[in-house]
């Protein structure tokens, strides 16, 4: 007599993609990679992933009063979501980071603290007047923020603006190291809702590619959601994606010291190169409390 198997409980990570199982989109819109690190990259906020009644996603309030040209852009990619993503104290080690580095700056607090990397587009809004919630055209960038290891996500990067900012409007999109995981990069763009437009730019703000909104549906069945979303990452190095990740974490800054700790980014910084790339006379990893 034959014993039965013992029913093996689902892991997280199974547990959000049991609903894909047997698609064949699972690989194609569900995988789950692991970078350089040994953190997992995946997609979020695809179609579906979000219930109606949900109104937080990564500890954030969930946007539900959308303008249509930004709601009908996410349904052309197939994300869900909006959420508004606080601002950290700029005074604080934690909301330091150093200008037009977002992504190393989230990276870094990860791998350094704990918790994750939120990679997505920020949402700028312009025209009009800036009493309106929603302005006439909608800039997406790339951008990266950090979820805390409590699960709270924050933007940590200083921009120096020179008006008070609480929050930003950000649209999530995946995980940690998730470029080079899945070899493609963010897309910006405009949303000219006055001009019956969608703009995708380059990194320096060039026009790439006009789009009349009246044949956006024609425009994605011509190149699909994936590559009106992403560009393909072209990889220009032969050297180890960790030993790029080296000269990037030597070179991160934050300006302010821990709140809690006095301690500045070196004593941080030193914490990861010790983990990843440690010496022989160097490899004891010091405890932190920030």
């Amino acid at each position: 007599m034959s014993k039965k198997k013992r029913k093996q409980p689902n892991t997280f990570l199974q547990s959000k993609n049991k609903k894909n199982m047997g698609s064949s989109k699972t690989k194609e819109y569900s995988p789950i990679e692991f970078d350089c690190f040994g953190k997992v990259s995946r997609f979020v906020n695809r179609k579906g992933d979000v219930l109606p009644t949900d109104t937080e996603m990564f500890g954030c309030e969930i946007v539900k009063d959308l303008p249509n040209s930004l709601r009908d852009y996410l349904k052309l990619v197939d994300l869900d979501v909006v959420i508004k993503v606080p601002i950290t104290n700029h005074e604080v080690l934690t909301g330091s980071g150093e200008k037009g580095d977002c992504h190393t700056n989230s990276s870094v607090l990860s791998l350094s603290v704990g918790g994750h990397r939120l990679y997505g587009f920020s949402l700028f809004q312009w025209g009009k007047s800036l009493s309106d919630d929603f302005k006439e055209n909608i800039t997406l960038v790339s951008h990266s923020v950090w979820i805390t290891p409590e699960g709270k996500t924050r933007c940590v990067t200083d921009y120096e603006l020179d008006y008070e900012k609480t929050e930003i409007l950000f649209i999530p999109i995946g995980l940690n190291d998730f470029e080079p995981s899945f070899k493609v990069k963010n897309r910006s763009v405009d949303l000219c809702s006055s001009s019956k437009y969608i703009e995708f730019m380059d990194v320096d703000r060039n026009l790439e590619e006009r789009v009349k909104i009246k044949d956006v549906l024609k425009y994605k069945k011509l190149k699909g959601s994936h590559n009106i979303l992403f560009k393909d990452l072209v990889r220009t190095s032969t050297e180890p994606r960790l030993t790029l990740w080296k000269e990037d974490i030597e070179n991160s800054y934050f300006s302010k010291v821990s709140s809690t700790t006095g301690r500045s980014w070196d004593y941080f910084k030193n914490k990861i190169l010790n983990t990843y790339f440690p010496t022989s006379t160097n490899t004891e990893t010091p405890k932190i409390v920030i």
